[in-house]
């Protein structure tokens, strides 16, 4: 059987790389918001992958916070300057390809490090198990973070937030109208 760590991390690497070509590959079509938007993700995931390898999930807690931060006074500058038009997302056959190719690969991947995986048990290398078993150890402070001890500090960070949201909308409600109003363009034929 293949170590979980292993797994998420590869399907993190994937997520990330897919993004990444579908920014690529919709350059012209790609509003800042948009941008803003795969910012977001690839903050999340960078999170998730330093939490999963590091001994202590404080830090990416602390960078998730400042990222998110910055994420969202950078989103509320775009979204009060850029245009009113409505978003005009394209999909095309290479992000399909892209899709499948990395789907065979992952797949291809986790077959070969099964395969990889048990052969190592018969021969029983103890520095790598002591490897997996370490990974192994760390993973478990993702689920750290809702566990009694540590879940006031879950808590604390989701009131953080929550009380930057609602600072944000009242600095920002100086009229008692929508921040950003969209328009729907219309086709003239």
């Amino acid at each position: 059987m293949i170590n979980t760590p292993l797994i998420m991390d590869t399907l993190i690497f994937i997520i990330m790389f897919t993004l990444l070509f579908m920014m690529i590959t919709n350059i012209m079509n790609f509003s800042p918001i948009m941008i803003l938007i795969n910012l977001l993700i690839y903050s999340m995931m960078i999170c998730i992958k330093i939490s999963m390898w590091k001994p202590n999930f404080m830090y990416s807690i602390i960078l998730f916070l400042i990222m998110i931060s910055g994420l969202l006074i950078m989103f509320m500058y775009f979204s009060s300057l850029i245009s009113n038009e409505q978003n005009n997302f394209i999909l095309n056959k290479l992000l399909f390809v892209n899709l499948t190719l990395n789907f065979l690969m992952f797949m291809s991947l986790n077959y070969n490090l099964n395969l990889m995986f048990n052969n190592m048990k018969k021969f029983y290398f103890t520095e790598i198990n002591t490897m997996m078993e370490i990974n192994e150890m760390n993973f478990q402070n993702i689920l750290n973070l809702y566990t009694p001890p540590f879940n006031n500090l879950t808590i604390i960070a989701m009131f953080y937030l929550l009380i930057s949201l609602f600072s944000i909308i009242k600095i920002c409600s100086t009229k008692s109208s929508t921040l950003r109003k969209i328009k729907m363009s219309q086709n003239k034929s």
